[in-house]
């Protein structure tokens, strides 16, 4: 056994005999420490070695390699580096890496190499690549964003060039915009799938090919209008050739239809499904038998069970005005992405003269109601709720609001959204534009993704929350 010089000191010689002494056929681990920066979508990764002799290779991947090597995979990768011909460093070093995707989580790992392979344990540390904002409005078209992948790291819209129905996928990794001709998409997976229609009937997009899925018996228009994030069930509609609709579902590669009843217990005029939640919940819209009115509908979960939801929270129903006091549903119903709460509008009948909208949020689990009734915000637009709860609305009952705003059902209050952003995450910009509606939200509502207008365009924002 060999052991250091023992210096004068006893405390020194401790410390130092603590950290050389070896066995003749061992090898010291060395300390080897990682720091980051970023810039933008460009890392630094410096190493620094307590031991300056020592041979050590590091190096970074990208979050979705590194979670598929699983938690032994790291050690067999860098061996695997090794065998390849990686080059080896000692002493201290940095290396810029340039180029890399957007809004992506890279690691860095350093480990120590003797004998032509990995000794020790390896270090590893992490960074998250950023950039608060971006927008986009390709000249000469209307282009607006139906949704963002509950991972955020898609956003798929409308692309009218006056000519044809297209549609956009925008890969946020990449900063790359995908045009889509001969079809308008809905919804987006966190894989980047797109569902929605073409002239023919149901379709999605994948790997560059739109796939058409074949359409209902006896149906003249049919497509989907929401997917949950792992793409195993599509929703939408189907329509006859007399405008009756029909709702139905994609699942494990098979097309049937969702089926439910109206107030009256009656098969409803028509029936659409909306969109989906990650839990299974199905938003959509029924048309009632007796009375023709729009009311909001839900299918629970896996079993996709029928809820006619605002059914007990409709009031009296008003004999001479033929309608009730209160009735719950829009065309346009939102679900929040974890499919916990809807929103659309509430119309209520007060009499001949005032018949107001108000914008509500469910809960559905809660089985509660939330009324944005306060007089000051009658009939502004609900856009798009978050997985908690939280309502994003239009000042505008259509068209382009003047700038996006938020309700919060548990202190029901509403604010600007550029309010929200600054204190619930400490979001700031000098670049975003604070304008328009919000119409999309990622499940952690970290990515929020709305649309405003000039004098000349439409743009497409996306606005990008720090990490907390």
């Amino acid at each position: 056994m060999r052991k250091c010089l023992i210096a004068a000191v006893m405390l020194s010689a401790a410390v130092v005999f603590a950290s050389c002494e070896r066995n003749d056929n061992s090898v010291p681990e060395c300390n080897l420490v990682i720091s980051m920066g970023s810039d933008g979508n460009t890392v630094r990764v410096s190493v620094a070695p307590s031991d300056e002799s020592v041979d050590y290779l590091y190096g970074i991947i990208m979050e979705d390699d590194y979670a598929a090597l699983g938690e032994d995979g790291l050690v067999s990768y860098i061996n695997e580096l090794i065998s390849k011909g990686a080059e080896l460093k000692q002493g201290s070093s940095s290396e810029l890496y340039s180029d890399l995707f957007w809004h992506t989580r890279y690691y860095a790992f350093a480990a120590q190499v003797n004998d032509g392979t990995v000794y020790g344990t390896p270090v590893v540390e992490s960074i998250r690549t950023y950039r608060p904002y971006v927008d986009f409005a390709p000249e000469g078209v209307l282009i607006a964003p139906y949704a963002v992948s509950d991972n955020g790291l898609w956003v798929v819209g409308n692309y009218d060039d006056g000519a044809n129905s297209n549609s956009y996928i925008y890969d946020v990794r990449r900063d790359e915009l995908t045009v889509i001709q001969g079809c308008v998409l809905y919804d987006i997976t966190d894989a980047g799938v797109a569902y929605g229609k073409d002239i023919a009937g149901p379709v999605y997009y994948e790997n560059g090919q739109i796939v058409p899925v074949q359409a209902p018996a006896g149906s003249s228009e049919s497509g989907f209008y929401g997917v949950s994030p792992d793409g195993a069930v599509a929703v939408g509609y189907s329509m006859d050739e007399n405008w009756n609709n029909e709702a139905i579902i994609y699942e494990n590669g098979t097309l049937s239809n969702l089926t439910g009843t109206d107030l009256g217990g009656n098969t409803p005029v028509g029936i659409i499904a909306k969109g989906i939640g990650s839990n299974g919940n199905i938003a959509g819209y029924l048309t009632d038998f007796d009375y023709y009115v729009e009311l909001g509908c839900l299918w629970l979960g896996a079993s996709h069970e029928f809820n006619l939801f605002p059914k007990e929270f409709m009031t009296e129903f008003n004999e001479d005005m033929g309608a009730w006091t209160k009735r719950y549903g829009d065309l346009e119903m939102h679900i929040s992405p974890n499919g916990k709460f809807l929103s659309a509008w509430v119309y209520v009948t007060e009499s001949w003269e005032s018949q107001p909208q108000y914008a509500y949020v469910y809960d559905i689990e809660g089985e509660k109601m939330y009324e944005v009734s306060d007089n000051a915000y009658n009939e502004w637009r609900p856009c798009a709720v978050t997985s908690d709860g939280l309502l994003f609305l239009s000042d505008a009952k259509a068209g382009v609001s003047s700038q996006p705003y938020v309700y919060d059902f548990n202190t029901g209050n509403v604010e600007t959204f550029k309010d929200y952003a600054s204190a619930t995450w400490g979001y700031s910009s000098e670049d975003a534009v604070f304008e328009g509606s919000v119409l999309a939200v990622s499940d952690d509502a970290s990515v929020i993704v709305g649309n405003y207008s000039d004098e000349s365009n439409f743009y497409t924002t996306i606005y990008f929350m720090p990490e907390k």
